[in-house]
């Protein structure tokens, strides 16, 4: 009689130790029956599970998560039964609508002398890691941004700043050649492309200057009412010269006056930008037509030009720092492709958007959308 008594003693000994060293361990750990359902587990993974280990055992806690999730890791816990193969994963776990997690486990099956069949998991909690990991790969893009953008305006300020200055260095001489040879008509020629060369080259600069600004923190967005109307006539009367010299017309299309709280400064920028844009990719006797139009909510402005239009690989490929390409316009006139990137950064600031539309050899639209409100 006494053997079974000590038996049973020795087996009762042998579980309180089994759940103490269970216990002890950092990892999360459970064994289930057959069914799938949770026989034993240790205090780790009931503080995972923000649950009681009354709450856990006898269960399979599908009735606890998510249909999709259940079904994911019934469906390991099945193969893993079945065929004795051990499986490493990585699985999501939301708790009674909690914070999802995501977990990596490791299951393997145990067959005792009986010949029944359980299933051992230990589990760990990596929501933390995985957290780090996706911070880390967004640490490095956001690094392989900002070095493509050094690199950027280093290729700016080297090649697309100096050649502009190289030039008008070299016309300077042959102007000053001309005067003295009293060749007037030689004279005005060299004048009008020293004008052009310093005006693109100063807006390019402007440019320059207003990201690095948007870049720290600098550029101050103030908000008032703007008159949409006006900046468009404004810029075009400012855009005239340029345009004259390719005989370009510029039209503006206004259905009605249009005001916003915004910026006018930021917008003027964009737009100046736009037609300067598309002045030098239309082609001698072309014309350009601004048109603006309101919606309830924001303010549509489109800028349309007949010139020699892109493929749409080209307009994905026009507003990011470090896939957009310097083209040469229809008079040859240089360019960097920066004045689109400073358009987005500013349009996105003011919370609107901007795009193009274009067909290869008949024209583009540039459109960019602004709030008609914006709080301070």
């Amino acid at each position: 009689m006494s053997e079974p008594l000590n038996r049973n003693i020795d087996l009762n000994t042998e579980a309180k130790y089994t759940q103490t060293v269970l216990d002890h361990m950092g990892d999360s750990v459970f064994v289930k029956d057959s069914q799938s359902r949770l026989i034993l587990v240790n205090d780790a993974f009931c503080k995972m599970m923000d649950m009681s280990r009354e709450e856990i055992i006898g269960k399979t806690l599908a009735e606890d998560v998510r249909p999709e999730e259940r079904d994911y890791f019934l469906k390991v816990d099945r193969q893993v039964l079945t065929d004795g193969v051990e499986n490493i994963s990585e699985e999501n776990i939301t708790v009674r609508g909690a914070e999802t997690k995501i977990i990596s486990t490791r299951k393997s099956r145990y067959i005792d002398e009986r010949g029944d069949k359980f299933l051992i998991c230990v589990v760990r909690d990596v929501t933390g890691m995985k957290k780090a990991e996706k911070q880390l790969l967004e640490s490095e893009a956001q690094l392989r941004e900002v070095a493509a953008t050094k690199d950027k305006l280093l290729s700016i300020i080297a090649h697309d700043l100096r050649s502009p200055f190289n030039n008008i260095s070299l016309l300077s001489d042959l102007l000053n050649d001309s005067v003295q040879k009293n060749d007037v008509a030689q004279s005005k020629e060299y004048l009008t492309l020293i004008d052009r060369t310093t005006k693109n080259s100063l807006n390019l600069l402007d440019n320059l200057l207003n990201w690095a600004k948007s870049q720290t923190g600098q550029i101050d967005f103030r908000t008032k009412r703007t008159c949409i109307n006006q900046i468009i006539e404004e810029t075009l009367e400012l855009s005239s010269v340029i345009a004259s010299t390719k005989g370009i017309s510029l039209n503006y299309n206004q259905e009605a006056v249009i005001s916003v709280n915004s910026d006018h400064k930021i917008i003027r920028t964009v737009v100046r930008n736009l037609v300067s844009n598309a002045i030098k990719f239309t082609k001698p006797g072309g014309h350009i037509n601004v048109s603006s139009k309101a919606s309830e909510t924001y303010v549509e402005i489109t800028v349309s030009d007949n010139g020699v239009g892109m493929s749409e690989d080209t307009c994905q490929k026009l507003f990011g720092i470090n896939t957009n390409m310097a083209c040469v316009g229809t008079a040859n006139e240089k360019g960097s492709g920066f004045g689109l990137v400073l358009c987005k950064e500013f349009v996105e600031k003011l919370g609107g958007e901007i795009w193009a539309e274009s067909t290869f050899g008949k024209g583009s639209d540039f459109k960019f959308t602004i709030p008609l409100n914006i709080s301070e």
